[in-house]
């Protein structure tokens, strides 16, 4: 999950969490969600050797989507409002095939994941789910690009200080 935080670690991590605004959140999970499901995307299924890091991608995924749906749902934007309520939409047009590899929805539409059935689905189930060519991944990857945008944005018309470095995409 570290890899998808890279602009800000600290935005990951519980403790830190609260140090940080809502729009900045917003931009650091959805910034990080996007870049798990492009890695997922992109992966070689066929390839038994990368087995294992996509059930440690799709672990981190969970983890950037509950960040996301959490920062944006709190957020003051209608626009990141919506696209929390397009992330749930669409995890649950797919709760079957989540479920069949071990990740529920609970009510408030976030995901958890048994890490233990996470583990045990093939290559092949994953890439159903998660490869190139499916609409999930495709959805997620597109829906997750326009809340990073829509907070990147909200970041610099309302931040009299952006943090160091964000800006500089």
């Amino acid at each position: 999950m570290r890899n998808f935080y890279s602009n800000n670690r600290d935005a990951m991590k519980s403790s830190k969490r609260k140090e940080y605004s809502i729009t900045e959140l917003a931009y650091d999970d959805s910034t990080a969600l996007h870049r798990a499901a492009k890695k997922l995307k992109n992966y070689k299924y066929s390839d038994d050797e990368n087995t294992d890091n996509i059930r440690g991608t799709v672990m981190a995924l969970v983890d950037t989507y509950n960040n996301s749906i959490d920062s944006a749902s709190n957020s003051s934007s209608s626009s990141m409002k919506r696209y929390a309520k397009q992330l749930k939409k669409l995890a649950s047009k797919y709760t079957d095939e989540l479920e069949d590899i071990g990740i529920t929805i609970n009510k408030d539409g976030t995901l958890k994941a048994n890490e233990e059935l996470v583990k045990k689905a093939d290559a092949d189930t994953l890439n159903s789910l998660f490869g190139n060519d499916n609409d999930f991944t495709s959805s997620l990857y597109r829906v997750s690009r326009q809340m990073s945008s829509s907070s990147y944005d909200c970041l610099l018309y309302t931040s009299p200080s952006p943090r160091d470095g964000l800006l500089s995409r």
